[in-house]
């Protein structure tokens, strides 16, 4: 029993870790590209840096949410899981039309696509169905 909790929280760990990574990468490599081209952000860096935190937290955010510790517990936070779930799916559409692009990304996508097989089934799919509302049952 204590080995699997710290198998759990040891992959918990690690997605945690891969999706604060994923949700930075865009504008780390927005910001790379400025700076190669010779134009980097001189001004309202934060106008640079948003719209590529949001293609961030569509790629990385359900890893993060599955990463966080009762975020997404099985049967208690049925919403959290099915937006994680939602998050995990989009964003491994997402890396399998595009992310094969380049030499790099022909080895990181499939290892986020792993991380994000593992965070399913692992985290999402196995979790006890919902439970139904008692009111409708007695009434």
């Amino acid at each position: 029993m204590a080995a699997l909790a710290i198998i759990t929280l040891t992959i918990r760990a690690v997605l945690l870790i891969v999706g604060i990574a994923v949700v930075i990468a865009p504008s780390f490599l927005l910001l790379q590209f400025a700076y190669g081209v010779g134009e980097p952000p001189s001004q309202n860096q934060v106008a640079f840096f948003v719209p590529t935190l949001g293609i961030g937290l569509v790629l990385g955010g359900g890893l993060v949410l599955v990463g966080l510790p009762r975020v997404v517990a099985g049967a208690t936070t049925p919403i959290m899981r099915v937006l994680s779930g939602a998050m995990l799916i989009t964003s491994a559409v997402l890396l399998a039309a595009l992310g094969f692009s380049g030499s790099i990304t022909k080895i990181v996508s499939p290892l986020i696509l792993l991380s994000e097989l593992v965070a399913f089934l692992v985290f999402v799919y196995p979790a006890k169905r919902f439970s139904q509302s008692t009111g409708a049952e007695n009434g």
